[in-house]
């Protein structure tokens, strides 16, 4: 009896490997029937079944919970659903599956690029009132995993097939100010972000490309403005300040604040880049925390050279 008590434990790991071995073997299959049968893609292709193309859509997910960052299956998927979008009249119904199943994914795998591009591609698929319901929905995400950039490519891309979808309408100057307020507010949350979470770089990366916009966008409301006041200089001035608040920042043991004041000089120093007038106005307002300069060299003084290098590029 004491042998079998010592021979049990060796039996079932056997048996679960010979088991993980199976389910590798069986996802290997699939991935070859998905990449390499062209056969099966004809034979969906000649004759439009519906029933047959939610199968599909099926072993995809099923593929998927086991692998999901496999190229090949989220490819197949793709192909479906143009499949079916040739066909199917309203596809707001597929899209929001779509969504949910890669809210899936990017919790099974953390820094899904793939799952997370897959939804960016269903982009141009959904009507105005769906995007914004994603914009939301992809909200409480990204504040939740503020570490994962890909969260954040896919709100950028939200936010600019807001503005195309704007452009393009008969009411196209009451959607573009809807669209400036959703800007604006993106903005503010993600400052909200930034002080909340010091030191992460796809939150800059975001303020970087909401800035370039912003930016470019109050300028060219100022060519056609009667009025004094440059809303582009107000701006950058939050900006100055929210630079100044992270060089002001008590210093923490884990050396978060740290990045967060590079990261934050760094962002001034992009901004300033982006045209010959902006980089005027923020080296004139910067004078209240120093020369650009200078602030690099608070920010990281050991890259003190490649800070004289940028500046002088």
């Amino acid at each position: 009896r004491k042998q079998q008590d010592q021979e049990r434990p060796r039996m079932e790991s056997k048996e679960a490997a010979a088991a993980a071995q199976a389910e590798e073997d069986l996802l290997r299959d699939f991935e070859r029937i998905l990449h390499d049968d062209p056969l099966m893609k004809m034979v969906l292709s000649t004759n439009f079944n519906l029933s047959h193309l939610k199968d599909e859509l099926r072993l995809c997910a099923l593929i998927l919970s086991y692998s999901p960052k496999n190229e090949s299956t989220w490819s197949h998927r793709r192909w479906v659903i143009k499949n079916l979008a040739q066909h199917l009249q309203d596809m707001p119904e597929l899209i929001d599956k779509e969504s949910l199943l890669v809210k899936d994914m990017a919790e099974k795998s953390k820094m899904n690029y793939r799952a997370w591009r897959h939804r960016c591609w269903l982009i141009p698929y959904m009507k105005t009132k769906q995007v914004l319901d994603e914009l939301n929905k992809s909200k409480k995400w990204a504040e939740l995993h503020v570490a994962d950039n890909c969260s954040f490519h896919y709100r950028r891309s939200l936010l600019l097939a807001l503005l195309d979808g704007a452009a393009n309408r008969e009411d196209s100057l009451i959607c573009q100010s809807e669209a400036y307020l959703m800007w604006k507010e993106e903005l503010r949350w993600n400052e909200t972000l930034i002080r909340r979470y010091q030191g992460r770089e796809s939150l800059w990366n975001h303020r970087r490309f909401l800035s370039q916009w912003w930016v470019q966008h109050l300028l060219s409301c100022e060519e056609t403005s009667l009025s004094n006041e440059s809303l582009a200089d107000l701006f950058l001035s939050q900006e100055i300040h929210l630079l100044s608040d992270c060089l002001g920042a008590p210093g923490d043991e884990f050396g978060e604040t740290r990045v967060q004041v590079e990261l934050a000089a760094l962002y001034i120093l992009w901004i300033s880049e982006q045209d010959a007038a902006v980089k005027g106005k923020v080296e004139e307002r910067l004078k209240s925390v120093g020369s650009l300069k200078e602030v690099l060299a608070r920010a990281c003084p050991e890259k003190s050279r490649l800070w004289t290098h940028l500046l002088h590029c």
